[in-house]
């Protein structure tokens, strides 16, 4: 947290409390790079996924079942975790395959379904 003196404009000072961002870049591109490797793992199974980052919130992957409509989630990486929107815990950061064992089951993919081609070299697909 940053403190600072201004001169207001009748002439007295006042002190102002600036709050500043905890996140850091490389902070944001370790998540990234882990919710891209959890992404590699779920395309294969039939789920799409998008990596989105909006202003001002921690990057999230989005995941969707095309073969279920309104089968979709957004999973978020905090505290070394990777989260559900509702608050629970999906699997510790270095488990991504109970992380996809996870998400899968939960979009209606079965657990044991074999990873099958999606016709994409790399991931995401341009």
């Amino acid at each position: 947290m940053l403190e600072g003196c201004f001169r207001s404009p009748t002439m007295k000072w006042s002190v102002t409390t600036m709050v500043t961002l905890t996140a850091t870049p490389t902070l944001e591109r370790s998540h990234i790079g882990l919710l891209s490797s959890l992404a590699d793992r779920l395309v294969p199974h039939g789920l799409r996924a998008r990596l989105e980052q909006p202003i001002g919130r921690p990057p999230a992957l989005h995941v969707s079942n095309p073969a279920a409509p309104g089968a979709a989630e957004e999973i978020v990486l905090e505290d070394e975790a990777l989260w559900w929107p509702w608050g629970e815990r999906i699997a510790a950061v270095g488990d991504l395959d109970q992380a996809t064992a996870s998400v899968c089951q939960s979009l209606g993919v079965p657990a044991h379904s074999t990873p099958r081609s999606t016709g994409y070299s790399t991931w995401p697909p341009s």
